[in-house]
Parts: structure tokens; C-alpha cells; sequence
């Protein structure tokens, strides 16, 4: 689509949104409207307006905590973001969360072929070659531990680790295809190991190392223990790490509301579990209903915050 297609449909528009990534189709054709006709430009981060859509769907505009988890947005930092705690209110974002950040080996190619997270995750090379016999661990272990090699904190990645640990699965058809497939292995499963997780306070943001959980998942799965069960063990232990964070973070600032979004929602599996996890806190939880919890809420979200910003005459 070219400016010239569209800009008779902007008469009386005051601003454009977009996201922070400077690479999108998008991004640019707002970049261009902005131009011609003379209005701000806002750039809104992809999580940020994840729970700005959820804010909006609701009709909050008191500040917020917001867990969103995914599988990719640009981050502030550049870095891939996925796995965010984030303080939300009518002025602003702050990271205040996430899962911890782990090299993605080839970008984007981790998230066709998820036994590549699963190297990152273990960082164990004789491991990681007992698991996948196949593939190439020892190029990928080294590109792990180059300088060059991006770092993420998504969620679905590591979904994309565990599956690859537990089911075996190294090739994906889509993004996500993985995630789904443990989502599947874990259902109706009433009994699970117990796994434990840290959560290290890392330049002032909560980091939810899962590193430990992985290793002791790759040593289940080598004694032949129920894969099923530990895919629904995996699914409690990100659950109740994000839902700490949020919980603490709630609490020192007084919050009574954790808005949910982001396609990893979609495993109900997890939804679940997060929100029985806050709601036992005392904790109100916001989740989309009318909205969709993907990527298809993100421009819901970045017109609030547009909106936002313009009422506050900060644009």
C-alpha cells in the first residue's frame, strides 16, 4: 500500500500510531503519513500495547501491572521481548519484568526449529547432543555464546525449548506449532511434578530464570519419567513464576489489577493457572474478551496509547 492510497482517509486525524520496530511495512507508511500530513508521530511498544487493549476493552485508565507473553515484539532495548511484566498507566510503560534473556541462536530461525532454544536454555553441550542426535548442537552452542547472536525473553520461545526437551519436536511448520503441541501433551493431566524456578532482580527488573526447571526436565525425560506430566509441571511453573512477579510488583505499589494479553494466552492451560494464581493473591484480573489476546489487539492498544498521550498534550 502506497501514502498516496490512503492519506484521503486521514482528513481530521490528529496523529499516527505505530510500533517501535523501525523495519515494519507498517512503521514505515506511518512514518510517511506522519510526513505529509503534518501530525506526530507515536511509536508504541508491542507489549505495551498488548495491555493498552486490554486497558482500553475495559475502560481503565488507572495504572496497571500487565503480564504480556508471546513470541516476539520489538523491545525498547532492541532485543526480542516476549515474556514482560510491565507497569502501565495513562502516561506511560516501564518494564518492570520478564522472563530471563537467553541467546536465540539463528533469530529467527529458533522459532522453526525449537531444539535450538532448547540448546540456549541448557547451555550444556554433551546434554544437548544425547537429546537431539540430529542436529548440529555443537554450531548452535557456540553461536550461543557469541556477541553477535540476538537475546530474547519470549515466552513462546521458551515453550519452543520445553517442547523440543519433552516431545522431541526439532521442526516446526509455524510459529507456535510447538507451543500447541505441548499445550496438547499437557491436557488433562491432574498430577505434576513440582518444579522450582528463581526470580533474580537484575538491574532493577524481576528476571524469571527457568534454566534449572529445563535441566531437571531434559534429566526426567532421560529417566523415563511421564513427559504429559511434566508438560503440565512446566505449564504451573511459568504460571506461578510470572504471577510472583506481577504479585510483588502489584503489592509494592499497591495495584489491584493484572491485565493479561498476548498470544501465549490463547493456551488456556496457562491462562488459567495465571489467573488462579493472582486471583488468589486478592488480585483482580483484566483479560481480553471482545478484544483478540494476539497480535490482532495490537492496534486497539496503540491507538489508546496515541489518545492517551494526546489528551496529556505529550505527543
Amino acid at each position: 500500500m502506497q501514502v498516496d492510497d490512503v492519506l484521503c482517509q486521514f482528513d481530521g486525524v490528529d496523529a499516527v500510531a505505530c510500533d517501535l520496530h523501525p523495519d515494519l511495512h507498517a512503521t514505515r507508511l506511518a512514518e510517511q503519513l506522519s510526513s505529509r500530513l503534518n501530525i506526530p508521530l507515536i511509536r508504541v511498544q508491542h507489549h505495551h500495547a498488548h495491555i493498552a487493549s486490554v486497558m482500553a476493552e475495559h475502560g481503565v485508565d488507572e495504572p496497571v501491572v500487565g503480564l504480556a507473553m508471546d513470541g516476539y515484539g520489538y523491545g525498547e532495548d532492541g532485543s526480542a521481548w516476549g515474556g514482560e511484566c510491565l507497569y502501565v498507566d495513562i502516561d506511560g510503560c516501564t518494564r518492570i519484568g520478564c522472563i530471563k534473556p537467553v541467546a536465540m541462536p539463528g533469530g529467527d530461525a529458533a522459532s522453526r526449529q525449537p531444539w535450538r532454544m532448547a540448546v540456549a536454555w541448557l547451555d550444556d553441550l554433551m546434554l544437548c547432543e544425547r537429546l537431539f542426535p540430529g542436529c548440529p548442537v555443537k554450531a548452535i552452542h557456540q553461536l550461543c555464546h557469541s556477541e553477535s547472536t540476538p537475546v530474547t525473553s519470549s515466552a513462546g520461545r521458551l515453550f519452543d525449548a520445553v517442547s523440543a526437551i519433552l516431545l522431541g519436536i526439532e521442526k516446526g511448520l509455524f510459529e507456535g506449532e510447538a507451543a500447541i503441541a505441548l499445550e496438547r501433551a499437557a491436557r488433562g493431566v491432574t498430577a505434576s511434578p513440582h518444579l522450582t524456578y528463581n526470580i533474580d532482580a537484575v538491574d532493577g527488573i524481576y528476571q524469571l530464570d527457568c534454566k534449572e526447571t529445563l535441566i531437571r526436565l531434559a534429566a526426567a525425560v532421560e529417566m523415563g519419567e511421564s513427559r504429559v506430566e511434566l508438560a503440565a509441571g512446566f505449564h504451573c511453573m511459568l504460571a506461578s513464576g510470572m504471577a510472583e512477579i506481577a504479585i510483588r510488583v502489584a503489592r509494592q505499589h499497591g495495584f489491584g489489577r493484572v491485565a493479561l494479553s498476548g498470544g501465549c494466552f490463547h493456551n488456556l492451560i496457562l491462562k488459567k493457572e495465571v489467573t488462579s494464581q493472582l486471583e488468589d493473591a486478592g488480585v483482580q484480573v483484566l483479560a481480553s474478551q471482545l478484544v483478540p489476546q494476539g497480535d490482532g489487539a495490537i492496534a486497539l492498544g496503540q491507538a489508546w496509547v496515541a489518545a492517551m498521550r494526546l489528551q496529556q498534550g505529550d505527543s
